[in-house]
């Protein structure tokens, strides 16, 4: 490779910048998004509902997210992405406004739906907005950078908001996650003013020719969708995030229940966090080299993490010793989450060519249904015992890692002209 070419490979520093500001939008969004989990006990007893009923609003969340996403894209579109993804910000703050003064059950649920909104717009926009930032053969790279907002959300949002609500309550964490929005919002607005005057000189370096403001779709190819693989990948994808949430959004109860202690539940949150950044970070380099191979053996960590989770609890011991235990099941279980997300957007992406926002959506919009009919099941099965949770979220991930060795979804990495390597019906 030459020294030309391989500065156009890079990620410059402007890129770099702006990426971070995009994953910071993502970190804001997830962690409302999951803002139940670690303080479900907490909105239970504050508004005299069962923990399985705070559990619903994450899957009800999902399901308006799911309902709403393709019509809200295609709104989007007769706008910049710029001006598309600062709109969801702002309706994201009102939200979680309206949860920091919620004193019922049911304007929780508007907080919710009100976030829902546009939970789609941001997530099908935010990735093909990185994708126009780098050269064509760092996408995954750049996808990777984004949803590492997603992985810092586990690390520092979800334990971060549990932690803080001992502290000062949930609605004031409600209230301080909302003034960090606006902060986000206000770093999005600058940064898209700043590519906005220097995406000439960024494309040129970048090899690159759209913009994160405007809807121009050639940094992953030229060629239209491929649309039976990208509704195959999002079927995949559809039962996987389904094992996940199963358990996910009933976090709390479930280690408690694994580990006798409720104490645990920030620590446990915070290994999920730090190894999904992890997994992130190791995704960002293998995706855009061995993107089946990485497919494979992060769903394979995920079956054998939440699994070990499912048999900690039927280990003698005491407290540390269980502790132990899911301690390591849930720091398997996060890296693996965290990487496999990467890999599904950028598969989706590749396979869509110019058309990667509309199938982003369609994306989006099955992750929606994943995370709905999950925390419903989840809700269901703990009326039994929580146990059930992760050994069906094992059964179902199983089932994916089945399916992706079998029928390999994933597309091989792009070669040049835009047309997939390896990769067959």
């Amino acid at each position: 490779m030459s020294v030309e070419a391989g500065a156009r490979a890079r990620i410059d520093v402007s890129a770099a910048a702006r990426l971070a500001v995009l994953a910071s939008a993502t970190f804001v969004y997830v962690t409302f998004e999951v803002f139940p989990v670690g303080l479900i006990q907490d909105i239970a007893r504050s508004l005299d509902v069962s923990a399985g009923r705070v559990g619903l609003l994450i899957s009800g969340y999902a399901v308006v997210a799911a309902v709403v996403t393709v019509p809200t894209v295609a709104l989007a579109a007769r706008v910049s992405r710029g001006t598309a993804l600062v709109v969801s910000l702002l309706v994201l703050v009102v939200a979680e406004v309206l949860a920091g003064f919620a004193t019922s059950f049911a304007m929780m649920v508007v907080s919710r739906v009100a976030a829902a909104l546009t939970h789609g717009v941001l997530w099908s926009l935010i990735a093909p907005a990185a994708a126009t930032l780098v050269p064509r053969h760092r996408v995954g790279t750049a996808t990777a950078a984004v949803f590492g907002g997603s992985a810092l959300a586990a690390i520092a949002g979800s334990p971060g908001t549990a932690l803080i609500g001992e502290l000062i309550g949930w609605r004031a964490t409600a209230l301080v996650l909302a003034a960090a929005t606006v902060a986000v919002t206000i770093g999005l607005v600058w940064a898209l003013g700043l590519y906005g005057h220097t995406r000439q000189t960024a494309a040129r370096a970048s090899g690159t020719d759209g913009e994160a403001g405007e809807p121009d779709r050639t940094a992953v190819g030229r060629r239209g969708a491929h649309w039976p693989r990208v509704l195959t990948l999002c079927a995949v994808a559809v039962v996987l995030i389904s094992g996940h949430f199963l358990s996910y959004t009933y976090f709390a109860v479930l280690v408690t229940d694994v580990t006798g202690t409720s104490g645990t539940t920030v620590g446990l949150l915070a290994v999920f966090g730090c190894a999904g950044a992890v997994g992130t970070w190791l995704v960002g380099r293998y995706n855009d080299t061995t993107p089946q191979r990485t497919a494979s053996v992060t769903i394979a960590v995920f079956a054998v993490g939440i699994g070990l989770l499912a048999l900690a609890s039927a280990l003698g011991g005491g407290v540390m010793a269980r502790g132990t235990a899911a301690a390591v099941a849930v720091a398997l279980w996060g890296g693996a989450f965290a990487a496999v997300g990467p890999v599904f957007q950028t598969g989706v992406m590749r396979l869509a060519g110019t058309d990667a926002d509309r199938a982003s959506s369609v994306y989006v919009t099955g992750f929606q249904i994943g995370i709905a009919s999950g925390s419903a099941l989840g809700a269901a099965l703990l009326g039994r015992s929580s146990l059930w949770l992760p050994v069906t979220s094992t059964v179902l991930v199983a089932a994916v890692l089945l399916v992706v060795l079998v029928r390999r979804p994933v597309p091989a990495v792009e070669e040049p002209g835009g047309q997939l390597a390896g990769t067959h019906l």
